[in-house]
């Protein structure tokens, strides 16, 4: 069921997050014009955004898919963006509209302090809804390995990889360490690029990723095919029917 639940918010994301922020910003508006019908109105929305905050460590804990988003478009396999993110903004935004513009602050802090509070509850509320709108996936194309999320970008050309690695990390990380032969071909972009040594692979299980990595790093023949249906069908094959070593193993 949760999985069913967090493939359709990952599917209609971009949807889901525009209506949360419209029912958020008219919640808040009614509650400064009338408090009363303010709080009756902010009742359900509480409890979505509880219940979705629970769901967030729910849905990290669940099996992560052994498969990538086949896209012949742009040439790449892709990781889909995961649910966790998107779980915590629409929580966190409705739990925030529900207190926004009060100005009933009484006397346990200064007016200063609750703006303080307010601007910084804003400031997280929007970055949490910028990683939900454009969500954090990895590509592998036949140029290399390419990570977004909404702060910046990693491309990795498959020549900076050192062979024979990634080796495959903890069944439960949530990184994945790159051994460089090249780093300087490594680019960051935006405004916080991200770290040039580590991917973030908790939508996808870690074993796949760096067996999937490991194999077009030392078989560089097969990286211009990538993208195509043809071509991760014999991905699944070499990976699945690969010897079993150290470290690496057959693939999940």
């Amino acid at each position: 069921m949760l999985a069913t639940i967090s493939a359709v918010t990952v599917r209609y994301r971009r949807p889901i997050l525009t209506v949360v922020l419209v029912l958020a910003v008219v919640l808040a508006v009614v509650r400064q014009l009338s408090p009363t019908l303010g709080l009756i109105l902010a009742i359900a929305p509480i409890l979505t955004g509880l219940l979705l905050m629970l769901l967030a460590p729910l849905a990290l804990q669940r099996p992560r898919p052994a498969a990538f988003l086949v896209k012949p478009e742009v040439r790449a396999f892709a990781t889909e963006p995961g649910a966790v993110q998107i779980y915590m903004a629409v929580g966190l935004t409705f739990l925030a509209s529900a207190q926004m513009l009060n100005t009933g602050t009484g006397h346990v802090v200064s007016v200063g302090v609750f703006m303080v509070l307010q601007f910084l509850l804003l400031v997280a509320v929007g970055l949490q809804l910028a990683a939900g709108w454009r969500g954090s996936s990895i590509e592998l194309r036949p140029d290399g390995v390419y990570q977004r999320d909404f702060v910046g970008s990693l491309m990795v050309p498959w020549e900076a990889l050192a062979p024979g690695r990634p080796s495959r990390p903890a069944v439960k990380a949530s990184t994945l360490a790159l051994t460089y032969a090249q780093p300087e071909l490594a680019r960051r972009r935006g405004i916080f690029p991200l770290g040039r040594r580590r991917l973030r692979i908790d939508n996808i299980h870690p074993w796949f990723i760096a067996d999937t990595i490991r194999h077009y790093v030392d078989h560089p023949q097969h990286r211009a095919a990538i993208g195509e249906p043809a071509e991760y069908q014999r991905l699944w094959h070499a990976l699945t029917s690969a010897p079993t070593a150290p470290g690496h193993g057959h693939a999940p």
